[in-house]
C-alpha cells in the first residue's frame, strides 16, 4: 500500500481515537515524556492526557461543537468516555507500578540486565492491554457517530498535525 494511503488511515483513526484518547493515554500517568525512558512518572509515548473528568467533559463538549453531534450522540460518547475511562483504571495503575519498578531499577547500584529485559517484555504485554482497550473505545465510538461525522472529525484532526500539534510534529 502506498504511503499516502497509510498516512490517511492512521489519521483517520487517530481522529477517531482524539475523543477517547483521554482515558487510554491517562493510563501512562497524565505527563509528557521527560527524562529517560519517561522515568518521571511520563509516557513512553506521547498522547493528549485527561485526568480528570472536567477536562474530559471539556473535551466532548468541544468535539459534540465540531461534530453537531444530536443531543442522544453527546450521551452515547459521555458514557463511553466514562465507561473508557473506568476501564483503564485498573492499567494505569499497573502501568504506574511498572515505572516505579523501572525507576527503581534504573537507579540500583548494580544494573540486573534479565530483570529489566523482563521488565520491559512486562511492559510491553501491559502497552497491547492498553491499545486493544482504546482500539475497542474507537470501534464504539464509530459506531455512534455517522459517516459525515467520522469525516469530519477526520479533517479536524489533520489540521490540528498541520499546524504542529499530535505525536510526531507538523505534517510534511
Amino acid at each position: 500500500m502506498d504511503k499516502l494511503g497509510t498516512m490517511a488511515r492512521r489519521s483517520t483513526a487517530a481522529a477517531l481515537v482524539a475523543a477517547l484518547a483521554a482515558p487510554a493515554a491517562w493510563a501512562y500517568g497524565g505527563k509528557g515524556m521527560h527524562g529517560p525512558m519517561g522515568m518521571d512518572g511520563g509516557p513512553m509515548m506521547g498522547a493528549p492526557m485527561m485526568e480528570d473528568g472536567a477536562r474530559r467533559e471539556r473535551m466532548l463538549e468541544r468535539m459534540a461543537e465540531r461534530l453537531q453531534l444530536k443531543p442522544e450522540q453527546r450521551e452515547q460518547m459521555r458514557a463511553l468516555a466514562e465507561r473508557s475511562a473506568q476501564a483503564m483504571r485498573p492499567l494505569h495503575d499497573e502501568m504506574r507500578q511498572l515505572r516505579d519498578e523501572q525507576r527503581k531499577l534504573w537507579q540500583a547500584p548494580q544494573l540486573d540486565e534479565g530483570a529489566i529485559a523482563a521488565l520491559r517484555e512486562r511492559t510491553l504485554r501491559l502497552h497491547e492491554r492498553i491499545v486493544t482497550q482504546r482500539e475497542q473505545a474507537m470501534l464504539e465510538m464509530a459506531r455512534i457517530l455517522t459517516p459525515e461525522q467520522r469525516q469530519r472529525m477526520a479533517q479536524g484532526f489533520g489540521e490540528h498535525r498541520r499546524h504542529g500539534h499530535g505525536h510526531h510534529g507538523p505534517v510534511r
